[in-house]
C-alpha cells in the first residue's frame, strides 16, 4: 500500500497546510527536498496521472519516501489526540490517575478517578467506566476510604452493558455480511428465521440501551430486513415512528457521526418511496452535519450527491442534477469511495441520456471497462444490470443497433436466473419490447404499448416503487408514442401523485 498517496488523498486544504508545517519545523534544516517531493506526490495522486512517478528511481527516493511516511503517520497521531481532547475524550485523565499509582498516590488517583467517573456516567461510556472501576480495584486494597460494595456493584453492572454493545456490535456485522452476499448474488428471498437463530447466539441483547450508536444500529437491521423485501412504505412508517422517539442534539461532536448515517438513512428511505419533500428535510439536516465536520463531509459527500441530484430530476432541474454530479467528480473524486464514484457516474450516464446528451453518456459508461466479475464483486448484480440495460438504450440512440442487440443478448444469457424472481420480472418483458422497437419500429404507437403493458402486467404504482424505474419506462413510452424521454418521465411522475 502507498501510504503517502492513501493519506494525502484525505487531506483538506487546511490538513495539507498543517502538515507541511509540521513537516518543516519537525526538520528545519533538511525538509526543503522532502517537502518539495511531498508536494509534488500530493499533485500527482490527485491528476489521476497514468505516467511514472516524479522522482521514481533518482537518488535518495526511498529513503525520502521513508521520512515523509514516518512524519505523515507523527503528524495524523499528534492531529487526532488533539481532536480528542477537543471532543472531551477522557483517556489523558484516566493516564494521570496511573501515573499517580505509578507513585503510590492513591489519594490523587482516587479524586482524579472519582471526577472522570462522573464524566462516564453522564455520557454512558461503559468501556471507560470499566478502565475506571478497575483502577479503583487496584488502588483499594491502599486506600480504606474506598466502597468495595459499591465497586463490585457497578463493575458487574458495567460488565452486562459492555456485553450489551458489543454483542450488538457482533449482531449488526453479523447481519451486514449477510445483507452484502444477498446483493452479490441478486438473491431477494429472506427469512426471519435468520434473524431470530442469530439472536439466540447473544445472550446479552434482551435489553437496549439508549445510545445513539446501539440507535443506528437498529435502524440500520431493520431496514435491512425490509429492503431486502422491497417493502418500503412500511419501512418509512416503521423509521419515522423510531425517529420520533429519538432526541438529537446535533452540536453534541460525540454523535454527529451517528446522527449524520440516521439522516441519511431516512432521507434514502423516502427517496425510495419518492416522498421528496421528506427526504429534502433529512438531507438538509445531513448536509448541516456534514459542515460541521470535515470527516462527516467526505464521508456522506457521494450519497448526499447522489440523492440532490435525484430529486432535482423530478423538480423539473435535470441540468441542475447533472451539473450537480459533474461538478463534485471534478472537485472530489479522489475523496470518493470506489462504490460512491461508480454510483455517481452510472446515475450520470442515465441523466444524460435522458436529457439526450448520448454521447456523452456513452463515454462515461466506457470508463467502466474492467471485467464483469469485478463490478459484481464490488457493485453487487444488480449494479451490473442496470449498468448494460442502460448501455443498451444509448446504444439505440446512437444507431448502434447490432451493439443494442448484442447487449440484450448478453443481459438474458447473464441473468436468466434472476428473470424469475419478483424484483427483476420486468426486465425480461421489458426487453421484449426494446428487440420489437428495433425489428418493427413502423408498428409501435400507443395502442401498441398499452397492449404491450397488458403483457406485463403493468400497474404504475407496483413497477414505479423504485424511483429508478420510471427512466426506464419512460425512455421506452418516449419512443412508442415519439415523445422527449423527459417530458415523458414528468409526466409520468405526476401521474403517480
Amino acid at each position: 500500500m502507498d501510504l503517502i498517496r492513501e493519506i494525502s488523498l484525505t487531506f483538506s486544504k487546511k490538513s495539507h497546510r498543517n502538515f507541511v508545517k509540521f513537516f518543516t519545523r519537525k526538520r528545519p534544516s533538511s525538509s526543503r527536498k522532502d517537502v518539495q517531493v511531498f508536494e509534488e506526490l500530493s499533485n500527482y495522486y490527485k491528476s489521476n496521472s497514468y505516467t511514472k512517478l516524479p522522482y521514481k528511481g533518482a537518488a535518495n527516493y526511498h529513503a525520502i519516501r521513508k521520512r515523509i511516511t514516518k512524519e505523515l503517520i507523527n503528524f495524523l497521531i499528534i492531529e487526532n489526540t488533539e481532536s480528542k481532547f477537543k471532543s472531551n475524550n477522557r483517556e489523558g485523565m484516566i493516564t494521570l490517575a496511573k501515573y499517580f499509582i505509578d507513585f503510590k498516590k492513591y489519594s490523587e488517583s482516587w479524586e482524579v478517578l472519582n471526577k472522570e467517573e462522573k464524566y462516564s456516567d453522564e455520557s454512558n461510556d461503559y468501556l471507560n467506566n470499566l478502565k475506571i472501576q478497575r483502577l479503583k480495584l487496584e488502588i483499594l486494597p491502599y486506600y480504606p476510604d474506598g466502597d468495595f460494595n459499591l465497586i463490585k456493584k457497578k463493575i458487574i453492572k458495567l460488565q452486562k452493558k459492555q456485553a450489551q454493545v458489543d454483542e450488538f456490535q457482533l449482531y449488526f456485522i453479523q447481519m451486514k455480511n449477510l445483507f452484502i452476499e444477498k446483493i452479490k448474488k441478486g438473491d431477494v428471498t429472506f427469512s426471519s428465521k435468520e434473524y431470530k437463530k442469530s439472536l439466540l447466539e447473544f445472550e446479552n441483547l434482551k435489553t437496549e440501551i439508549n445510545d445513539p450508536q446501539i440507535h443506528l444500529k437498529n435502524i440500520e437491521i431493520i431496514r435491512v430486513e425490509f429492503a431486502i423485501k422491497k417493502n418500503y412504505d412500511d419501512l418509512a412508517i416503521i423509521l419515522e415512528n423510531y425517529y420520533r422517539e429519538l432526541d438529537f442534539e446535533l452540536d453534541n461532536f460525540k454523535h454527529q457521526n451517528y446522527y449524520a448515517n440516521i439522516e441519511y438513512i431516512m432521507s434514502y428511505t423516502y427517496l425510495d418511496i419518492r416522498d421528496f419533500s421528506n427526504s429534502k428535510k433529512h438531507l438538509e439536516r445531513l448536509h448541516h452535519l456534514m459542515l460541521l465536520e470535515n470527516k462527516i463531509f467526505y464521508s456522506y459527500l457521494g450519497r448526499y450527491i447522489a440523492i440532490d441530484s435525484f430529486i432535482k430530476v423530478f423538480d423539473h432541474q435535470i441540468n441542475e442534477a447533472i451539473n450537480v454530479i459533474q461538478d463534485a467528480i471534478s472537485q472530489y473524486n479522489e475523496k470518493l469511495n470506489l462504490r460512491e464514484s461508480f454510483n455517481l457516474l452510472l446515475n450520470l450516464s442515465a441523466l444524460l441520456l435522458v436529457n439526450h446528451d448520448y454521447k456523452q453518456a456513452n463515454k462515461l459508461l466506457n470508463e467502466f471497462n474492467r471485467s464483469d466479475s469485478y463490478y459484481q464483486k464490488t457493485m453487487g448484480r444488480e449494479w451490473l444490470l442496470r449498468k448494460e440495460m442502460i448501455r443498451a438504450l444509448i446504444f439505440l440512440e446512437l444507431k448502434h443497433i447490432d451493439l443494442a442487440e448484442k447487449t440484450l443478448i448478453s443481459i438474458k444469457h447473464k441473468y436468466t436466473d434472476l428473470f424469475a424472481s419478483k424484483q427483476y420480472k420486468m426486465v425480461f418483458p421489458y426487453i421484449k419490447a426494446l428487440e420489437k422497437f428495433i425489428n418493427e419500429p413502423q408498428t409501435i404507437d400507443l395502442e401498441e404499448l398499452k397492449s404491450l403493458e397488458k403483457v406485463f402486467n403493468f400497474k404504475r404504482e407496483k413497477v414505479f416503487k423504485d424511483p429508478r424505474l420510471i427512466l426506464f419506462y419512460a425512455w421506452l413510452k418516449g419512443k412508442y408514442t415519439n415523445q422527449k424521454t423527459y417530458d415523458v418521465l414528468l409526466k409520468e411522475y405526476k401521474l403517480l401523485n
